[in-house]
């Protein structure tokens, strides 16, 4: 009977310990969700897990662009952008990397800073489509007034290896009636 006992004793210690060998090292059985996981840890020295989900990953990527955009800082915007961008401006041009940055040189006018709000962010495999609004005020200095600028926008991002690009953007400005 002791026999039997320490046997199915020594079972579950066996089960056990490859149950907690076969986790990584966050506690997550599936390596091929789609959430990336980071360990960090706080002065105490306890481990603290953080969940950061490609929607975070994507968001996050998209607010950057905008902050460089508004700067005109073409060394972030290199690192965010496809080499193949194309956009459709609110003026309904199409430009791409090489007529943005030409514009960006050739005035010397600032770029008005501008809300940009997520309503939807949709990640097909290797495609995410960020689709939102954004609200600008701009000036006027020879009218000496400030004008509101509505529009709505569609960012196509492309995971190139394990890195996205922005490889097309939509931008039309919505009428005040």
């Amino acid at each position: 009977m002791k026999r039997n006992i320490l046997i199915f004793v020594f079972l579950i210690l066996a089960a056990t310990s490859f149950k907690y060998r076969s986790k990584t090292q966050a506690g997550i059985l599936n390596p091929d969700s789609r959430v990336l996981i980071e360990q960090t840890a706080d002065s105490s020295n306890d481990p603290v897990t953080i969940v950061k989900t490609e929607n975070d990953e994507i968001r996050s990527l998209d607010n950057q662009e905008r902050e460089a955009y508004i700067k005109k800082d073409t060394v972030t915007l290199s690192r965010l952008w496809s080499p193949n961008l194309i956009v459709t401006n609110p003026d309904n041009s199409v430009k791409t990397i090489s007529d943005i940055k030409n514009d960006f040189s050739k005035s010397s006018k600032s770029i008005p800073a501008f809300d940009r709000i997520i309503e939807k962010i949709t990640i097909n495999d290797n495609v995410a489509i960020v689709m939102g609004h954004e609200n600008a005020i701009t000036s006027n200095a020879l009218e000496f007034k400030e004008k509101n600028i509505n529009r709505r926008f569609s960012n196509i991002w492309m995971k190139d290896g394990s890195t996205w690009k922005l490889a097309a953007r939509q931008a039309t400005n919505i009428s005040d009636k």
